[in-house]
């Protein structure tokens, strides 16, 4: 169930990690455009003022740290085209200022993206949270995506104005000519706008459906959050909460399968009910929704038993383990019928003669020993008012 903190989490975290980066061309397309009407002089410090403005309240005002790395090349851009104005060529600015900005714009990209790798490597060795490292790798990430399809789309537009300018070499119709030259590549900068606002819109779509999960320090402390199938892609590189409940009748645990598309343990035997801690969810917050899903009786809650560190090749988890009590074969069998699952209780002997071999989950093979040596514990939480 989604609260409104969660929601907030959601709308934020897109906004950071997914902003539209070809929104960095409009100053460019902003220069392009006047170009057409007023001189290229006028046009350029509109540009250029415009430009720089931008990166002043994106880096300055901005108070989710959202980064355009796409205004960078434009400003590099429009910088470098001011050289063109020391020189002496007013005839050539006046017509081809626009193939020159392109040239330019496609140079400044091909060689940031050289250094690619030397930038990936400062972020990731930069003394800053690890929240942010993620936040800013994968704004860079998107920069370099779009980078590469302006620089591949305005290269081939360079390539087409140079093949059309060989053939009409003769021609003295100019209109499509002026068409190619100062209209087409403002076209193709919208378009590539427009494409990213629709992909980003698909993506942010998609991430509403995400179970984010918060990321723990060495120290059990909440330092950020990320989704669960980026977490994945990234074995046991980030440290989650979850919570597990056992479930106890008469001196024995009730085990069924795990699902077959579980990340960990898949189809081996463990507990019904377990839960990730969601971010900004609290570990009361995570029993409370287990309860809500698996319709436990309202006085008969789980009591907390241990905090411990699970890790294996491919999660590292704090595994908050919790117990249930039950005393009534009624209220099992409601447990059972709600969980949807078959399964059956297990006796301390048959789960000791089956240990070690690949019949139960990871999890519950490290806290067995923990409930064999305090099962009368377990039972006296249970009695506890």
């Amino acid at each position: 169930m989604l609260d409104d903190k969660k929601s907030e989490m959601y709308k934020s975290g897109a906004r950071k990690g997914l902003d539209n980066q070809a929104i960095g061309l409009l100053p460019l397309l902003l220069f392009m455009f006047l170009d057409n009407y007023f001189s290229y002089l006028l046009s350029f410090v509109i540009g250029i003022t415009f430009c720089f403005v931008c990166i002043f309240l994106y880096m300055f005002l901005s108070k989710d740290r959202i980064y355009i790395f796409m205004l960078l090349p434009a400003a590099i851009t429009l910088v470098l085209y001011s050289l063109f104005l020391c020189l002496k060529i007013e005839p050539v600015l006046l017509k081809y200022s626009p193939l020159i900005t392109e040239v330019l714009l496609v140079t400044t990209l091909t060689i940031i993206g050289l250094f690619r790798g030397y930038i990936h490597q400062r972020i990731r060795h930069a003394h800053m949270n690890s929240f942010r490292r993620t936040s800013i790798r994968t704004q860079l990430n998107e920069f370099f995506f779009v980078a590469q399809i302006v620089q591949n789309t305005y290269t081939l537009h360079l390539f087409f104005v140079l093949m059309y300018g060989v053939i009409t070499f003769e021609s003295h119709n100019p209109g499509p000519g002026i068409f190619i030259v100062r209209e087409l590549n403002l076209i193709i900068g919208l378009l590539i706008i427009g494409y990213e606002h629709i992909r980003l819109s698909m993506m942010q779509g998609s991430l509403k459906k995400e179970l984010w999960l918060p990321v723990l320090d060495n120290k059990n402390r909440v330092i950020g959050c990320i989704a669960q199938s980026v977490s994945r892609t990234a074995r046991k590189k980030y440290f989650h909460p979850i919570v597990r409940i056992a479930l106890l009748y008469d001196g024995m645990l009730y085990l069924e399968k795990r699902d077959s598309n579980e990340y960990e343990s898949p189809d081996l035997l463990d507990y019904p009910f377990y839960k990730y801690v969601l971010f900004r969810h609290t570990l009361e917050d995570t029993v409370k929704e287990i309860e809500t899903e698996s319709g436990f009786s309202n006085n008969n809650a789980p009591r907390y038993l241990i905090k411990y560190v699970y890790e294996n090749e491919k999660v590292k988890h704090l595994v908050s383990l919790y117990v249930l009590c039950v005393r009534s074969e009624e209220e099992l069998e409601q447990l059972i019928q709600k969980s949807g699952k078959e399964g059956k209780l297990w006796t301390v002997k048959q789960i000791e003669d089956n240990l070690n071999k690949g019949i139960f989950s990871g999890y519950f093979e490290k806290e067995f020993p923990y409930l064999q040596n305090t099962i009368l514990l377990a039972e006296q939480y249970c009695v506890q008012k």
